[in-house]
């Protein structure tokens, strides 16, 4: 990775991070009116919340440090739900201003209430969402084509093999002729990959399992990802495509994220070379980009993931002004892109106004819409 690249990120972030943590205390100091003693004891908790993610990080790869690991990221998304609401809140204290203790109040109210409904949904049952997209070009002898897409589990060392074993037999259910993982299928923190052969072989599609890289997999070791790929039987795509049962092409393209780590970067052109355009083009590429440029190459139909629509305030409206198709189905043209909110979490195990989602996409002749 390049190091330069990665000590201006390191700034970025930690200057970032560090700097909602000052704001938000500062605001419970100042709009709570504490005493210094009940303010130092305050910023001494906080800099412990902040410094426990990196805290869980370094542990981590030494140590069994499971409830530090979870706390620092259940932290995480609550510090970033205070930062929004402690936004909105010293936007209507330029209206109320008598009324600063009564505002402080009801944010912080609002921070516990909205950061446990986040958890509770972000806990409960994977979404089954199914689409069926029109297209001229399957054969007569095959008028469905159906894909099931997985995405952004997000697999370490916090991940319960129950949860990933509950995820593949909702997808096994759908009986797919195929099943994609559109990228971040792990994450940094594995230490046992050999426990999750077995349960991701239990896969099962009529064509098999077909995955793409995401920028997580570089971040956790694209060759650790490359052997769990291996030993689960998951056919992974780097720039290539794969014909299937003469009806369907299948492009998938790395993650540009692997530019950083030394590698090439994501290759259209190179991945549709000897594409047969008469049959539907599927592309799978990690992150929401690209499909102005895939549709000009051919593509039907594009699967992507990583934004997790967000998944909390201020995340999704980052999400939402960063990329042209953050999160739900798009046409453009006679082409369709899907973005998956995604099948897990990442950091904050929380979620407000998304759920996590296993999707069934049927391709379907025209005639049959």
């Amino acid at each position: 990775m390049n190091i330069l690249y990665f000590f201006i990120f390191l700034f970025i972030f930690v200057s970032f991070y560090l700097g909602i943590h000052y704001y938000v205390c500062l605001r419970i100091i100042s709009g709570l009116t504490l005493t210094p003693l009940a303010g130092t004891y305050l910023r001494l908790f906080f800099l412990f919340a902040a410094l426990s993610f990196v805290l869980g990080k370094l542990l981590s790869r030494y140590f069994s440090v499971g409830p530090l690991v979870y706390f620092s990221s259940v932290w995480m998304g609550v510090i970033a739900i205070a930062f929004s609401l402690f936004l909105l809140k010293d936007i209507a204290g330029l209206f109320f201003i008598r009324h600063n203790k009564f505002l402080t109040i009801i944010t912080l109210i609002l921070v516990f209430f909205i950061s446990v409904f986040s958890l509770y949904n972000a806990a409960g049952e994977v979404k089954i969402k199914e689409i069926r997209i029109p297209t001229k070009k399957l054969p007569s002898v095959k008028s469905e084509f159906s894909i099931v897409q997985l995405s952004d589990l997000h697999l370490n060392s916090l991940t319960s093999i129950q949860w990933l074993q509950s995820i593949i037999d909702k997808t096994n259910k759908l009986n797919p002729d195929l099943i994609v993982i559109t990228g971040d299928l792990i994450d940094q923190g594995i230490h046992n990959f050999e426990n999750l052969y077995q349960p991701l072989k239990r896969l099962k599609s009529k064509y098999g399992v077909i995955a793409i890289t995401g920028n997580h997999e570089f971040y956790a070791g694209v060759n650790h990802f490359l052997e769990i790929a291996k030993q689960s039987n998951i056919l992974v795509l780097r720039n290539e495509k794969i014909s299937l049962a003469d009806t369907v092409e299948i492009i998938g393209i790395d993650d540009e994220t692997s530019r950083r780590f030394s590698e090439k970067g994501p290759n259209l052109k190179q991945a549709m070379k000897d594409c047969d355009l008469n049959k539907p083009v599927i592309l799978l590429s990690h992150q929401p980009k690209y499909f102005r440029e895939a549709v000009k190459s051919g593509i039907d139909l594009q699967l992507s993931g990583h934004t997790h629509a967000g998944q909390i305030p201020p995340m999704d409206l980052i999400v939402w002004l960063v990329f042209k198709y953050p999160w739900g189905l798009y046409q453009f043209k006679n082409s369709y892109i899907y973005t998956t909110c995604g099948t897990g979490t990442w950091g904050p195990p929380m979620r407000l106004f998304s759920r996590s989602e296993i999707v069934k996409i049927t391709l379907v002749s025209d005639d049959k819409t």
